[in-house]
């Protein structure tokens, strides 16, 4: 359902929740059957408190109909997260986006965002007006007259992007007719900014009862269930015991640690200029984990924002939906830089595969190498117990190239039957593509094609090298023409027709080769 091209009525509806705690009976939205209360997450006692005014009650929510482009920019420097507005945010191109009350639609407030990214990460930079620094979450304020401390509820400001993960999204938690999961990246200034984290969790959204959920009763047109799940591991804060004598009249409840595990893949950092709050975020795009969104930077991706101003759930504001698009870096057709220094995991959109479907898959990793040409990272197949004609591939899937150049450094790690390896380009799919490889068992340096799964020679050069050290392949093929260097020196040309159409890059051994790359770049060659 498209938010914003609806007709909004206002109903007075009574709103059950599990555990057989009636609520009062509150004002709030129907949307073609879609309550609109909650994005993070109103708790029933919240919602209960809703009101609207009488103007509220005769006016219609229209939200911005215009599309919202959110474009991220390509930098090959990540900004330091540190809640500053420095130069580098300059290259990105802000958008202004309406959030408005989730309960009414009213009280808009413009949030500036710019959006950077890496080859594997993704940056935000939002900033909001705010007249009052809230952050502290229900501190501990001391009662002169019980001489004992007391911790009623007191908000902290807030703000999240979510991203969809599963199922039909829509901002609205509340939803009689959708069910989805969402990523949900949560700042909180009371809690995780002291110290430059932000919770990661997900929010599960049902018409049929689920694990941790809690049921709402919607006024007898339904039921929805709502689960707010912390991702795996160990948050970056923890609420401490109340201080046993007088300290000061506030306390902050909450203490500070490092934080392990999938919650902790977002890192965020805002501070306070006396009218609003500048907040920075990062995250990988694919951190590996099951409870965390891809974010796919060959592709338009759907998000949304919320902001909580020193207010309770039911009070927040949210936006439209979202498009994120990527400009440049893995997005950008043209050109492409690999150097594998962005986290543990196999970059996002490579592919582990074998021609032929021989041997047992390869175990590709990133790996820690001081002689890396790039530190602290290379990629590598550190053990390999294929052997004969296997042929080990990594495919950079989504990547589509035909007149190119492509330069990667290479090192042989070990091997009995064979070592070294190279580059792979106008990959069709795994048993179809050229290959350039290097082998310092056989002293040679050679370049083949690979078609529905054999290979054929094409040039060979004889190359007298050390194992265990970093060595530099580069290709360039246009139309027909083939050049193959080595070191520098140009050993191989030639011409070939096999594969005249676009194809993805990659990298490649053979057999039980061990061996290590580094600064894997590929640039489209024009006319």
């Amino acid at each position: 359902m498209a938010i914003g091209s609806s007709d909004f009525c206002i109903l007075k509806l009574p709103v059950i929740m599990k555990g057989g705690i009636e609520m009062k009976s509150i004002k709030t939205l129907l949307v073609a059957g879609v309550i609109l209360p909650a994005f993070l997450g109103a708790s029933g006692d919240a919602l209960a408190q809703g009101r609207l005014t009488e103007q509220e009650k005769g006016q219609r929510w229209n939200h911005e109909s215009r599309s919202i482009i959110w474009e991220s920019v390509y930098t090959k420097k990540p900004p330091r997260i540190d809640g500053k507005s420095d130069d580098l945010w300059r290259t990105a191109k802000p958008v202004t986006v309406i959030v408005r009350e989730a309960i009414g639609g009213h009280h808009p407030t413009q949030v500036v965002l710019r959006a950077l990214h890496t080859n594997d990460t993704f940056y935000l930079i939002a900033h909001w007006p705010d007249d009052t620094k809230s952050d502290m979450r229900d501190p501990y304020i001391w009662n002169n007259e019980k001489k004992d401390y007391e911790r009623p509820s007191k908000p902290d400001d807030q703000f999240a992007v979510e991203f969809p993960m599963a199922g039909n999204f829509d901002i609205s938690m509340l939803t009689l007719v959708k069910e989805y999961t969402a990523d949900v990246w949560h700042w909180k200034a009371g809690r995780g900014n002291p110290i430059g984290w932000v919770d990661d969790k997900r929010h599960i959204i049902s018409q049929k009862p689920i694990p941790h959920g809690k049921e709402y009763s919607m006024g007898g047109h339904g039921k929805v269930y709502v689960a707010r799940i912390a991702d795996e591991g160990r948050s970056s804060y923890y609420l401490k015991p109340k201080p046993a004598a007088f300290e000061g009249d506030l306390v902050n409840s909450f203490e500070h640690r490092q934080p392990s595990g999938s919650i902790a893949d977002v890192r965020g950092k805002a501070v306070y200029d006396g009218k609003g709050w500048t907040l920075e975020m990062s995250r990988k795009f694919n951190t590996g984990n099951a409870d965390d969104a891809v974010i796919d930077p060959r592709r338009d991706n759907i998000c949304a924002i919320a902001v909580l101003n020193d207010e309770l759930y039911w009070r927040h504001s949210v936006s439209t939906a979202i498009t994120l698009r990527f400009v440049g870096g893995p997005a950008d057709k043209t050109q492409a830089l690999w150097n594998f220094d962005g986290g543990n995991e196999i970059p996002f959109g490579w592919k582990v595969a074998e021609t032929r479907g021989r041997g047992k898959p390869a175990r590709w990793e990133v790996i820690s190498d001081n002689s890396a040409p790039s530190q602290p990272n290379a990629i590598a197949i550190t053990v390999n117990e294929n052997y004969g004609s296997t042929f080990n591939l990594l495919l950079a899937e989504g990547t589509k190239y035909k007149d190119l150049k492509v330069d990667v450094m290479v090192k042989a790690i070990s091997g009995k039957e064979d070592q070294g390896g190279g580059p792979i380009w106008r990959a069709k799919d795994a048993d179809n593509y050229y290959i350039a490889r290097w082998n310092p068992l056989e002293d040679n340096f050679r370049v083949y094609f690979v078609k529905n799964g054999r290979r054929k020679q094409l040039g060979s050069a004889k190359v007298k090298t050390a194992p265990g050290i970093w060595h530099k392949i580069e290709i360039v093929h246009k139309a027909n023409k083939i050049e193959a260097k080595f070191d520098g020196k140009k050993l191989i040309e030639f011409e070939d027709s096999t594969f005249n159409k676009p194809g993805m890059v990659g990298l490649w051994t053979k057999a039980d080769a061990a061996t290590a790359f580094d600064d894997f770049g590929v640039e489209e060659e024009k006319e």
